[in-house]
């Protein structure tokens, strides 16, 4: 499925289901950012991301998750980045607001709608515009 499709679905979803709104994770190391693994992070975003999560961002049908395996400072000053970018995470690695149901739990896995993420078959030098085109249909 491709990442518009993706997008599409769930918000059809949450229109069918009368929920307030649907959850997004994203990954930070080729795809939102170009991977750096040197000591000093460079900040250089993948075609099309920054606007791409700006705009998720402004929605207040969506919640956004940044999903990283990365030290909790790094995280922090990550977000803090973003912050200054005018883009906004509601959780790290977490989903606090969905718990365990009689059928599903969610302690040891977070829920999420969309994923975006390079080991998801995200593909962050085309597919950000393509999020963009989707969330403005």
């Amino acid at each position: 499925m491709s990442i518009a499709n993706a997008f599409k679905a769930a918000l059809r979803r949450k229109l069918e289901k009368g929920w307030e709104k649907i959850y997004v994770v994203v990954d930070i190391h080729d795809t939102i950012l170009r991977a750096c693994y040197e000591q000093e992070e460079t900040y250089e975003y993948m075609p099309y991301a920054k606007p791409a999560l700006q705009l998720l961002t402004s929605r207040d049908d969506i919640c956004l998750i940044l999903w990283s395996g990365c030290y909790p400072e790094r995280l922090e000053a990550y977000r803090k980045r973003f912050s200054e970018d005018g883009i906004h995470f509601d959780y790290v690695n977490e989903n606090p607001e969905v718990t365990n149901t009689s059928f599903q739990c969610f302690e040891d896995k977070l829920y999420f709608n969309v994923g975006i993420d390079d080991k998801f078959g995200f593909d962050p030098e085309t597919d950000w515009a393509r999020v963009i085109e989707a969330l403005c249909d």
